[in-house]
């Protein structure tokens, strides 16, 4: 007996800054012929407003501002982007009393429209991790750059698990990311990702 196709597939990747979710999740986007929706497509029209370096203290309510652009983005995946394309989301979720809706928004999205979900826990080693965290990339993307409080982030700092059920973890501090884009397309395939 087979269980269910899917011919779209919504993929989410967590991770700690600089575990490569961006770098992996445009891989494997390229793979679905789908969309990366990076966690700095949806906070950057605000960080840009103080024109943050990525290291410099943001007020803790910047946040609260970001949750209405994810949301119209979320409706607008649902409302009126085209049903055949497949997304690949980015985000770094906190444990914490929010952290089962931050998750659930995005795999809740997937089964309205009737999309595979998949989520990615991404793991790298701590140190080639901080090596990429002031990289020119990640500065003009607005994403954090500061290597020593993002070491020390991680090392304080707890995020949601995802049900076992419904993730795979990935490691990436030396697999090249295009290899770990090809392992996910093949992870998404047996659990019955059927492009049309």
């Amino acid at each position: 007996m087979t269980g269910p196709s899917f011919e779209t597939c919504v993929v989410f990747m967590l991770g700690y800054p600089g575990m490569g979710k961006r770098t992996v999740g445009r891989h494997l986007a390229g793979l679905l012929d789908g969309v990366l929706v990076d966690n700095a497509l949806v906070s950057r029209p605000v960080l840009e407003l103080f024109r943050w370096d990525g290291v410099f203290p943001l007020p803790p309510q910047v946040w609260d501002h970001v949750v209405p652009i994810r949301d119209a983005v979320v409706r607008a995946i649902e409302e009126i982007a085209p049903a055949s394309n497949s997304y690949v989301f980015t985000n770094v979720v906190e444990d914490g009393p929010d952290a089962p809706e931050q998750y659930g928004v995005v795999r809740s999205l997937a089964h309205r429209r009737g999309s595979l979900f998949l989520a990615v826990v991404l793991t790298c080693d701590l140190d080639e991790q901080v090596s990429r965290i002031d990289n020119p990339d990640r500065i003009a993307a607005r994403k954090g750059a500061d290597p020593e409080g993002y070491r020390r982030y991680t090392q304080t700092t707890r995020l949601f698990q995802p049900p076992a059920e419904e993730a795979v973890t990935i490691d990436t501090t030396s697999t090249p990311p295009e290899e770990n884009a090809r392992h996910l397309l093949a992870v998404l395939g047996e659990r019955g990702f059927r492009p049309a």
